[in-house]
Parts: structure tokens; C-alpha cells; sequence
């Protein structure tokens, strides 16, 4: 497919390229005062007066101009066979001597008597020609008199700097032909280019390197000396382990990658020279622990380990590559508790590994795999990094209220230390120069990290108290440890340097504490995120999820300074709203947010099915508002616009009534009303192959907007791949109940704005579309196609596109990256399931935001460039007409 990129640079401010009608240009020709016959002729462009037409054979005398005998005086039509017959002039009856009259320029003697003739209005075709100023990409269309599109003639077209000449036809969009009425021809001519700028969220997505990215937030934390190991758990087709180097914390350098699809590694542990991984969830649901060489990531063979194939191959019985272990140890039957936390001693044998859903310790041999001991211990209930090994092999256990102590482990583990009265502890790391002092992370209302030395006592503390829990401001250590479905996971590690790492996992970072517990490192990405959302009054403030970015447009976007974690709203949800969904991944967030003319900010979100509108208080707490008509039927759901006034749209026989509610006001309590009843803004035909939204589709997080072009067009999108092969972009005139216009035909993706369906021979494709958006006069829609089919090279996966139009239904452009690239490496632009974008104009910039599910890390940030320098030429006439566009 083709994408469209430009390298432009900064355009100029706005531009009106709303283009006057060309100028009348006559259709007959002033001859010598002699002449005694005039038929008026209609030729040329348009402002022709209506007269008489010309009646001959079938389809004679379209657009004929006659002259007399050595006269030339041209003909606007097609060659019409005559023969004899006779000319209706004025009344009179005028024998032609020709065997044809030719047109289009040519000369028609009529007996010798100087006339102009009157085109018919069934001409065959409508001929305009226009100039560019430089090489331009070219669109037109036909529209009628109330300025409905009846025939898009071309999308996308490259075209030479000067004169070009084309025609119409008369088809129509519709199959049908036209009737002869006059008629507008526009052509838009730009050099929009779309340039991907990287996105807002990931601190390593920097110039020329790959950053950071996972489909979950780190899950584990082990530390050799100055390097890193990071386990992500389950990270679909990547490495499920990364890592980073101390000194360089912003670039991955992992000493060791593993890519298996169905396994997620959930706990890692190292004692410098073998890194060991626990499976803990993923598509398998078997539990297991392997290992790799930290020097050269090379497979390591358990003396009693043994093989693993999780998958083998249809039809042939051979194991798949990336599935196949050749030794695993604490292999466990499906349906057994998973491993939940794992420990090695660096100078003994000692490889422990916890399970917290059975309440047990079990010691293996590092190096044979062959279990030691196995003992009964009160593990915590929630985390999931539930050991810690001392330097002097005494293992650390998490349990419901503190830690216990073991020594001895490998032959005969004895309890030596018991230290109670810690709130929710969740994982533990171990102090390297000191056997005596653990670090114990603590969730509940404290969201710290404490330092516990001889007889428990605390040390050190890392961390605010509460943090977030009193407000949504984030600071550097204001730490935040919930997860997905509202439990509560981090992890710890000291590194050789004597520093803290630290999984701030609610707030999707690591940071790094010195001693004196000041942050001198935060390593930040985002995990897969479906939901993401921009502030279309205030474009500075970027969302996803419950996470808000602050973006400086006068930077360049990941230099520093051009976006900050500023608040996350997350802890401050009531209760009522938290839901499995309530964390900073996947589906849980602000779907729509609008700063509205008071200063009052609201957003809308989804909690257990429901839709709700929420206010984003200024004291950084969030309260429910109203929950607004959820989706039922033939009923979409009531989406809050950037005015405040909530559009949804019904299903209603033959017509789509797209429905508003205008904000009433707002209290000084920071209460919206909103009018009880709502009205029509628009009514589209809902046909076949109109581009209606069906209802059921799925149309993006916060399901169809029904968005509003600054003149004054109500947009509909129909994101679905089967049940229509017509059009799938439309827009209705508020008020109106008829289609100004429709575009995106169904088709495979050209790079040129069509819309791949199942009838388009793409038999593979499970969705399509999601969202259109209006900034101005552009409209642009998503087409994230999961599992569509690149019919260049056959391959599957996500098309990652955006059509841009104009708001008269012209296409601008198409952007975006495919997965069904060749290479697997992370193109600039790439992203997957790119569902929730946002289209903002800041200044006289027009950029367009989207979510990423785990391609970069990070919010995606388009622009748009030369948006603004879109030209469009127009004129007017009948069929039959040679038209200037103007």
C-alpha cells in the first residue's frame, strides 16, 4: 500500500483557498453586422443564458456554434451525424450542408448563413482545465447546485506544474448519470506531507535507537553489578526480558532476550553468571523455570532438567522453534500454581522458587535442577516478587504482614527472623553490602519503600507517604504501585552503585534512588494502551489512560523538556468507578477529554459497562458527574464533544438522525447540566451502500463521535469490513437530511483513501475502521485493519492508516506504517491497534495523536504539515461547458 510522507518545512499562516466561480465566458461568437441568422450559442464556461436548443438526429447538435461558409467558430460537442437534416434557427428551419458537423473547435457550414447555434443541455461530457503553480497532488469532484458531490474523478494524483485539461463524463457516484443541470467542478491541489515526530510517554524513544516497549509494565528486577535484567511477563511476539546498563539507563541493553508468544516472564534472577527466568503466565498456563548464560545469552542444560514443547506443528509432530526447551526445571501441570517469586544465592547452590497460591518454598540445585527441600510458608497474597537471597544465602520471604528470614535452605531451612506490622508488603530486594538490611516495598496507604535493618526497625524511607492518594500531582517519588484489576505489584533491585530500582508501575516508570533517597534515574514507558485522549481546548494536554502528559509544542517532541508526567488520576477514582480496567494499560482511562470555557475539565470513561462523565477537579481529584445514554440497539452512545454538548445517533428505518444535547450550564459546584431533550443535528440516508454507521460495529473506545467541520458538516463514519461495499465516509449539513457528500469507497488500500473490506478480497480482515475526527476543514479517520491482508506481499497483520479529506469530500492523503513490513524492527510510525486517535490544531498546526499497543511505547504524534496551504479551484456551467477552474 502506499503511504504518503512529506519532509516539509514550517508552512505559512492560514490561507482562505475558498476559490470564486470562474469568470462567464460566452458561448457565441460576434460576427461582421452582415449577418442576417443568429442561434445562440452556450459553448465555453459558465454564466451561458438559457435558449432555444438545436433539435437533430438522436444526440444531434450537442454543443454545436455554427458559422458561416469559411468562418471557423467552435463547437462544443460530439460529431453528429446530419445528412441532410435541418436546424430549428429561431423558428425557422436551416438545411445543413455537411455529412457530419464536426465539433469541438472544428467549423459547421450552414447554408450559407452566419448563425450560432444553442447547445443542448444532454451534452455527453463537461470539459475545465486549470493551472499549477508548481507539482502538486491533485483531487476533483463534480458537485451540483446545492453543492452535494455527485462524481469524485480523481483521488491522490501527482500532476506537473501547468496547464492540465480534463472531462466529465456525467457519471455519477451513484451509478446514474446527470441530468443536465449546471454543475461545480473543484480540483484541490497541496504538498501535505505527514511526518511522524515519535511519541510522549517514552523516555528512551530517542533519535536512532529502538526504546523500550512492553505489553505489560516491568514485572521483575535483578541486578549483576551495573547491569539490569527487567522481566516484562507476557510481551506477545517480543523479548519477554530486557534490560539496561546503569550508566546508560535510557538506552535497552539487555545481556539476555527471549521471544516465545506463549509464555510471559514474570520473574527473573541472577547470581552474575546465569540469568533464570520463571514462566508465570501467558498463553501457557504451565509453569516453569529455564535458564541463560548472562555473558552470551546462550541456552543452560540442568543436569535434571527436562524438555518442553509447548506447541507442536500441525500436521507434522515437529515442535516450534521458539517453544521448544531443551531443559526447564519446577515444571508444573497446567492448573498448578504459578511460580511467584524467585531467588538464587550468588556463591552456593541454592535456587529457591515461591507459590504463593499453594502457600509453599521449594529449593532446587542451580546448576542440576534437582529439588533440595520444599517448606510450608504464609505468603502475601498479592505481589508477585516474594523472595529476596542475602549475600550470605539467607533467603527473605514476603509474607501477609511482613518478612520471615530463613537460613540453611538448601538441606534444612530454619526461620531465624520474623519482622510483622508492615502494611501490604509486595516484594523485597536485598541490601548487597549488608546481610542484615532488606528493602520491603509496601502498598495500601503507604505506596513507600522501607529499609529495615537489625530487629526490624526502619532505616530508610523511599517514597511520600499516601502519595498520589491525596491528589493526582505526580512528583519523583510519589510512588504508585497498582496494577491491572486493582492489585497492587512492583518490584525492587539494588545495583552495584549501592542504588534502589524501583518498578513504579502505576505510573509506568523505573526510578532509580540514590542513599540520601533522591531520584537520579526514571526510565518511563508506556505498556500496550488502548485508550488515549487530547484535550482539544487545551492541546497541550496529552492522555493515556489515566496518566496526563504535559507536551511543549516548541520543542522538538522527545528532545527534553517537550513532555512530563504531570498528573495521574488513577489513585484519586472514587471507588465507584474502579473497575478490572481501572490502571495505566489496555482499556482502562479517559476516553474523551474537553477543558470547557469556565476552566472546568470533564472527561468520560467507562467503569463496569457504563458509561460516565467525570470532572478532573483543580485539587486533582476525579468525581462522577452524570452517566450519559449508553449504546443500545439501533442507538449509539451520547459522546461528549469539545463544547461540552453530548452527540449520539438512532437508527431510524430508513435514515440515521444524529441527535444533540447542548450543555445547559455549568454550577458553580462544578455540576453540568445538560438540556433534557435532545435535538436533531442531522439526518443521513441509510442505504446498502451508504457510509451510515452500522450499529454493533466497533468504532474505537468511545465509539462513533458524530464530529462537527467548521462548516458545518456532520461527519459519519461506517468503520465495518462486511455488509457494505459502497462508502464508508460521509458528511450531512447540520439540518439537512441527505448526504453533501460521501468518499472512501470500498476497495484495497491504495494509499489513495479506499477502504478494504472482506468484498474487496481481503477474506482475513476482522476489523476496519474506527473513528473519524474534524479539526477546521480536515476530516481524517483511523483504519487500524486488524488481521487485514497486505495484498501486495499476502501478509497479515495491522494497517495502521489514516485518510485525510477535505470537508467538501475531496481526499488529501493516507498515512501510516504497516506490520506486514518485511523487517520486525520498529519503524518510525509503526504501531498496533491504533484505535483511539485525536486530531488537534494548535496555532496553525494541525497534528493528529494515537495510542500504541506496545510498538513504542508511547502516545504517537503526527503533523500534518501544510495543511493549511490546501488550494481549491472551482467553476461553474452545463454539460457541454469548457470551464477554467479558477
Amino acid at each position: 500500500m502506499t503511504s504518503q510522507f512529506g519532509t516539509l518545512g514550517s508552512h505559512a499562516g492560514t490561507r482562505d483557498t475558498r476559490k470564486r466561480h470562474a469568470a462567464p465566458r460566452r458561448g457565441g461568437l460576434m460576427l461582421a453586422a452582415a449577418c442576417a441568422l443568429w442561434i445562440t450559442a452556450c459553448g465555453g464556461g459558465g454564466g451561458g443564458e438559457a435558449a432555444p436548443i438545436v433539435s437533430m438526429a438522436p444526440a444531434a447538435a450537442q454543443g454545436l456554434t455554427a458559422s458561416t461558409v469559411g468562418t471557423s467558430t467552435p463547437v462544443n460537442a460530439a460529431t453528429v451525424p446530419v445528412n441532410g437534416a435541418t436546424v430549428p434557427v429561431n423558428g425557422a428551419s436551416v438545411p445543413v450542408n455537411a455529412a457530419t458537423v464536426p465539433v469541438n473547435g472544428a467549423t459547421v457550414p450552414v447554408n450559407g448563413a452566419s448563425v450560432s447555434v444553442r447547445t443542448a443541455e444532454t451534452s455527453s461530457s463537461l470539459s475545465f482545465a486549470f493551472d499549477l503553480p508548481s507539482a502538486r497532488t491533485t483531487s476533483a469532484a463534480v458537485y451540483d447546485g446545492q453543492g452535494r458531490l455527485l462524481r469524485t474523478l480523481w483521488r491522490g494524483e501527482p500532476l506537473a506544474a501547468g496547464r492540465h485539461e480534463r472531462s466529465w463524463d456525467l457519471r455519477l457516484d451513484d451509478v446514474g448519470t446527470s441530468s443536465g443541470a449546471e454543475v461545480t467542478v473543484r480540483v484541490v491541489h497541496h504538498d501535505v506531507g505527514y511526518v511522524w515526530q515519535g511519541v510522549v510517554g517514552n523516555s528512551s524513544a530517542q533519535p536512532g535507537q529502538l526504546p523500550f516497549r512492553s505489553f505489560l509494565p516491568p514485572a521483575s528486577l535483578s541486578a549483576d553489578g551495573r547491569q539490569l535484567h527487567i522481566g516484562l511477563g507476557y510481551n506477545e511476539a517480543k523479548s519477554a526480558v530486557t534490560g539496561l546498563n546503569v550508566d546508560d539507563p535510557q538506552r535497552p541493553a539487555p545481556a539476555v532476550q527471549h521471544v516465545d508468544p506463549f509464555i510471559g516472564v514474570g520473574l527473573v534472577a541472577s547470581d552474575g553468571q546465569t540469568l533464570y527466568l520463571a514462566q508465570t503466565g501467558g498463553l501457557s498456563k504451565r509453569s516453569f523455570v529455564f535458564a541463560r548464560q548472562v555473558a552470551d545469552g546462550r541456552p543452560v542444560t540442568f543436569g535434571n532438567g527436562q524438555s518442553l514443547c509447548l506447541n507442536l506443528r500441525a500436521g507434522s509432530g515437529d515442535c516450534y522453534a521458539d517453544q521448544s526447551y531443551p531443559s526447564v526445571i519446577a515444571l508444573r501441570a497446567e492448573g498448578e500454581a504459578m511460580a511467584t517469586g524467585l531467588a538464587v544465592q550468588r556463591e552456593g547452590e541454592a535456587l529457591a522458587v515461591a507459590y504463593g497460591g499453594e502457600q509453599f518454598v521449594r529449593v532446587f540445585d542451580k546448576r542440576s535442577g534437582r529439588l533440595l527441600s520444599q517448606w510450608s510458608v504464609p505468603l502475601s497474597n498479592e505481589g508477585s516478587n516474594h523472595l529476596a537471597m542475602g549475600a550470605d544465602g539467607d533467603l527473605w520471604v514476603v509474607t501477609g504482614d511482613g518478612v520471615q528470614r530463613y537460613t540453611g535452605i538448601a538441606w534444612q531451612p530454619r526461620l531465624v527472623a520474623e519482622w510483622h506490622g508492615m502494611e501490604k508488603p509486595l516484594a523485597l530486594a536485598t541490601d548487597p553490602q549488608n546481610s542484615g538490611r532488606i528493602w520491603v516495598a509496601e502498598g495500601g496507604s503507604r505506596q513507600q519503600v522501607r529499609l529495615y535493618g537489625a530487629e526490624g526497625a526502619v532505616v530508610r524511607t523511599v517514597g511520600q507517604r499516601g502519595a498520589l492518594q491525596a491528589g493526582a500531582a505526580v512528583a519523583a517519588d510519589r510512588l504508585c504501585f497498582t496494577g491491572y484489576a486493582q492489585r497492587e505489584h512492583t518490584a525492587l533491585a539494588v545495583d552495584g552503585t549501592g542504588q534502589l530500582w524501583v518498578a513504579d508501575v502505576c505510573n509506568n516508570r523505573l526510578q532509580r534512588f540514590a542513599g540520601d533517597g533522591s531520584v537520579t534515574a526514571s526510565v518511563a514507558w508506556l505498556p500496550a494502551s488502548y485508550v488515549s485522549a487530547v484535550d482539544p481546548n487545551r492541546p497541550q494536554r496529552v492522555f493515556s489512560n489515566f496518566l496526563e502528559f504535559e507536551v511543549d509544542y516548541s520543542r522538538v517532541l522527545g528532545s527534553a523538556g517537550s513532555w512530563r508526567l504531570v498528573r495521574n488520576w488513577l489513585p484519586s477514582l472514587p471507588a465507584a468507578l474502579r473497575d478490572e480496567h481501572a490502571a495505566n494499560m489496555h482499556w482502562g482511562g479517559f476516553r474523551v477529554v474537553t477543558t470547557l470555557a469556565g476552566g472546568r475539565t470533564y472527561a468520560q470513561m467507562h467503569s463496569r459497562g457504563q458509561s460516565v462523565i467525570v470532572e478532573l477537579a483543580a485539587d486533582g481529584m476525579v468525581r462522577e458527574v452524570t452517566r450519559p445514554a449508553a449504546a443500545v440497539a439501533e442507538r449509539s452512545g451520547e459522546v461528549l464533544q469539545g463544547d461540552g454538548g453530548l452527540h449520539q445517533a438512532v437508527l431510524e428505518g430508513a435514515q440515521q438522525v444524529v441527535y444533540r444535547r447542548p450543555l445547559d450550564g455549568v454550577a458553580a459546584d462544578g455540576q453540568v447540566r445538560w438540556a433534557g431533550r435532545a435535538t436533531v443535528l442531522a439526518s443521513m440516508p441509510a442505504t446498502a451502500s451508504s457510509a451510515h454507521h452500522r450499529p454493533g460495529t466497533f468504532a474505537g473506545v468511545s465509539g462513533p463521535r458524530w464530529p462537527v467541520t467548521e462548516s458545518g458538516l456532520v461527519v459519519s463514519l461506517d468503520p465495518s469490513v462486511q455488509g457494505n461495499e459502497g462508502f464508508h465516509l460521509g458528511a450531512a449539513p447540520a439540518g439537512g437530511n441527505a448526504w453533501a457528500w460521501q468518499a472512501s469507497p470500498s476497495a484495497a488500500l491504495d494509499g489513495r483513501g479506499s477502504f478494504q473490506t472482506r468484498g474487496s478480497g481481503d477474506t482475513r480482515i476482522h476489523y476496519g475502521g474506527n473513528v473519524a475526527m474534524t479539526a477546521g476543514r480536515a476530516v481524517v479517520y483511523g483504519f487500524h485493519g486488524e488481521f487485514y491482508s497486505d495484498l501486495g506481499n499476502g501478509r497479515a497483520g495491522q494497517a495502521n492508516q489514516f485518510m485525510h479529506f477535505l470537508d467538501n469530500g475531496l481526499f488529501i492523503g493516507q498515512f501510516g506504517v504497516a506490520s506486514t513490513r518485511s523487517s520486525s524492527d520498529a519503524a518510525p510510525g509503526l504501531s498496533g491497534n491504533a484505535f483511539s486517535p485525536w486530531l488537534v490544531r494548535v496555532g496553525a498546526r494541525l497534528y493528529l495523536y494515537h495510542n500504541d499497543e506496545s510498538t513504542w511505547g508511547g502516545v504517537h504524534r503526527w503533523e500534518l504539515r501544510g495543511a493549511d496551504d490546501i488550494v481549491e479551484l472551482r467553476a461553474t456551467g452545463v454539460p457541454g461547458s469548457a470551464l477554467t477552474l479558477r
